[in-house]
Parts: C-alpha cells; structure tokens; sequence
C-alpha cells in the first residue's frame, strides 16, 4: 500500500485503461544488467563515501528515488513508497512495484522504501531499523530532493564524520529538499548502531549521495 500526503484523492488516471500500471513508466524503470550495475556501482560508492555526489542516468521524466531504487530491489525485498497528493506521484508508485515485482508492506515493515515526496521526521521515525541480531534488516531508503551540492539560500548544510570521511576530518553536504527535523529524526533512528536505516539522497538530474547509518550528521552550530 502507498503512503499518500494529505490532500487531494488519486486520480485512476495513472493506470492504463485494462487496470495495468502505465507501460511506459514500467518500462522507464526496468533496468537493463548494464544499467543495473553502473547504479549498483554509483550507490555503494556513495555509500563507503559520505557525502560525496555521484550521477545515475535517469530516463526523463522519471523520478531519480525511483530510478535509484529500482537497480536495487530485490525480488524478494519487501517495499514501500512513499507519494505526494498528486496522480503522478500515485502512477510511478505502481510502476515501481510492476517493474520490480516486489512484494509490497507497511512502511514499519519494508526494507526498501522510495520517497518520492520529501521525508518527514514521522516517516524516519516509523522505519524499521534492524536489531542487535539482524541489523541487516534496517530500512534502506531512496529519497528524492531538489538538488544536491548546491549553495542556495534554501539548501541544508550537513556536516558528517565517521566511517568513509577521512579521519580527524569532517565532510560537507549542502541538500535542498531535506528539512531539519528530518535530519535530526534520521541521527536519532542511527543512535543505536548496529541498528538504523541507511539513506540515499537523489535529486532530478541523477545526482545522488549516501548517508548510511554509521554516518554521524550535525548541522551547523550543533556539537
């Protein structure tokens, strides 16, 4: 089942007349083996780097969260995603559950979710993140932003330490779409290593970085 925002019900326009999710948008997002393995390559890089920005290639028009996670998801992996109140945010929803053919679950009870509204402090805090025993099992998460990298007046700046950024350093991420809330919601979900969510910050042209759990995130002016 998606998550939708509060405001105005889902058009049945997204589905094609026989009931299908939109061809065209399952097409855009089933990955070829060659495509699969250049994002496979992009996101582990991102994620054993902290804040550094690498590109997928992203059909137009398709959303990058989605794109993103589609390389990833695992037949088998239950999932969840995450829309706005508008019918397209509705239609790729089911794109992305045709083009992987991924069962899918309640947000507490998904390993992979795609944002593709931005994330709230609520929907952090409901992830799933593993246990002692089974950390494996935290939520992996493909959210969509505006931009990454930017020096807007509107972008959030992020200021990371940990595994993947040089030691005795600190690595910046500047992100527009990404509240503060949410960031505070994300280090809270991450306190409790091994357990946590890790995350992966798209935007619309293909930029994407990682912030896995062992990742400590404070903003400016935070200890």
């Amino acid at each position: 089942m998606t998550d939708r925002a509060a405001g105005t019900a889902p058009a049945p326009a997204h589905r094609a007349p026989s009931g299908a999710p939109d061809a065209k948008r399952v097409r855009a997002l089933r990955r070829t083996p060659q495509q699969s393995q250049r994002d496979f390559t992009a996101l582990l890089d991102v994620l054993a780097r902290p804040g550094r920005i690498s590109r997928l290639t992203v059909p137009e028009a398709a959303p990058a969260a989605a794109v993103a996670g589609c390389g990833l998801i695992d037949v088998e992996v239950p999932v969840h995603v995450l829309t706005g109140p508008d019918p397209d945010s509705a239609a790729w929803a089911e794109a992305v559950y045709a083009a992987t053919g991924a069962p899918r679950a309640e947000l507490p009870d998904a390993r992979t979710v795609i944002a593709l509204r931005p994330l709230t402090p609520e929907d952090i805090a409901a992830l799933h993140r593993g246990t002692p025993l089974d950390p494996e099992t935290g939520a992996r998460v493909f959210a969509q932003v505006d931009a990454l990298g930017g020096q807007g007046p509107h972008d959030t700046e992020l200021h990371l330490t940990g595994p993947g950024v040089p030691d005795g350093a600190e690595r910046s991420l500047a992100v527009r779409g990404l509240t503060a809330d949410t960031v505070a919601a994300l280090a809270a979900a991450n306190a409790a290593f091994p357990c946590g969510v890790d995350l992966f910050l798209t935007a619309a042209d293909g930029a994407v970085a990682g912030l896995p759990r062992t990742t400590q995130v404070r903003r400016p002016g935070e200890v």
